[in-house]
């Protein structure tokens, strides 16, 4: 039977899923919105945000109707109330299911290509089973469901004290006061978007720990192999799976930095500086779990240097004594294979030279910078003039 099964197949028979598991997922599968896999649906993705976004809007509709002192009309054009409740919580259930297939495909390829030795089979099962136990821990995630409550807590009356939200609620006698709209969202909507934050997050971190455990097993790795990171280039694909992740949290720190900028005047050069920290900030989080796998790759080059070095000599000294030394022309080498042989050893030479230190590669680094980038480009706009921008980029391409 092979070993690609569905991830509700893959629970019932101690399958690692990243993504599959825990109460939150339970709740959703009873509730009918994860499919016969147990991921959500796009349908549930789409159904989740909309409530998200619907409640405090209709508590600010009640409140504003019964209470002539409330308006709260301006949750309708609140920027980060959208990218919060509608774009954030959309993106990291709709990418569930993508993430889901590509770890498995990665830890799938440890076992396929043989990395993972018959040896160390048990210790690969073994780390499997901790992240599996991890990723869908019902400690972690009532920690992580009580963490976002109390956070989304503390939020919601920092919006009211210094950012003025005006539809969460008001200041009275020095006291923050929330409105109907304001609870409901610090109940809720604010905290199942903290609470899908927190919980990819947690993700990550079971991801990280997978990684490094994995790289304290004898993998069979093969310095000479065309990725150029002795068999783990594959490892590459890694980040894609939390690009979702990553353009979710971007799209809500560019709408807090237009709201900040409305508020506040910041020098260009501030802004430009905060938005280059950011992309600086993903890139490193993102591919640093890959760095655990740094010590091994440089042992294996070192070590291939010095044996595929003194294999090369060796037999570019026989070459040197057959057809240099010795009294021979051209003609004699037709029909030899020592020419070829000698090619072939420079190009195992010259790969374990290219080796890559960290299994990363430019396409990856900018499926991260397009994800984090992305929800910026509306700073970038708000800071030089799309007309600016038209001009420069139709430079660059007449």
């Amino acid at each position: 039977m092979s070993n690609r099964l569905n991830a509700g197949d893959r629970k019932e028979e101690g399958r690692f899923s990243l993504v599959v598991g825990g109460p939150f997922n339970s709740a959703m599968t009873r509730l009918g919105l994860t499919a016969a896999d147990q991921l959500p649906t796009h349908r549930a993705a789409i159904g989740l945000a909309m409530l998200a976004w619907l409640v405090p809007a209709m508590f600010v509709i009640l409140q504003s109707v019964f209470d002539s002192h409330y308006s709260g009309w301006s949750y309708f054009t609140d920027s980060m109330a959208y990218t919060r409740y509608l774009i954030a919580i959309l993106v990291l259930i709709a990418t569930e299911r993508y993430a889901d297939s590509r770890t498995l495909m990665l830890v799938d390829q440890f076992r396929d290509a043989r990395i993972v030795s018959d040896d160390s089979l048990s210790g690969f099962t073994s780390a499997l089973d901790a992240a599996d136990r991890r990723s869908s821990s019902r400690i972690a995630e009532l920690s992580i469901l009580t963490a976002a409550i109390v956070w989304s807590t503390i939020t919601a009356q920092f919006s009211v004290e210094h950012l003025g939200s005006s539809w969460m609620g008001a200041q009275v006698d020095n006291q923050v006061v929330l409105s109907w709209a304001g609870e409901a969202a610090r109940l809720f909507s604010n905290s199942l978007f903290l609470f899908l934050v927190m919980r990819w997050i947690w993700r990550f971190f079971v991801w990280a720990m997978l990684l490094y455990r994995i790289s304290q097993l004898p993998l069979q790795l093969t310095p000479q192999n065309s990725d150029r990171a002795a068999g783990l280039g594959f490892l590459s694909i890694y980040p894609s799976v939390f690009t979702g992740l990553v353009f979710a949290m971007s799209c809500v720190v560019a709408s807090a930095f237009l709201h900040e900028l409305d508020i506040t005047q910041y020098q260009s050069s501030a802004v430009w500086f905060a938005l280059a920290l950011w992309l600086v900030i993903i890139l490193i989080l993102f591919i640093g779990p890959l760095l655990v796998f740094y010590p091994m790759l440089y042992r294996v080059r070192e070590q291939a240097l010095l044996d595929y070095g003194s294999l090369t000599n060796q037999h570019h000294l026989a070459f040197n004594h057959k057809w240099v030394d010795e009294e021979n022309n051209g003609a004699d080498m037709v029909g030899t294979t020592d020419p070829s042989t000698a090619t072939d050893l420079n190009a195992c030479m010259q790969a374990v030279r290219d080796m890559h230190l960290i299994p990363v590669d430019f396409p990856a680094v900018m499926q991260l910078v397009i994800a984090a980038g992305l929800p910026m480009l509306t700073v970038v706009v708000r800071e030089v003039p799309l007309t600016e921008i038209l001009k420069w980029f139709l430079g660059v391409i007449f």
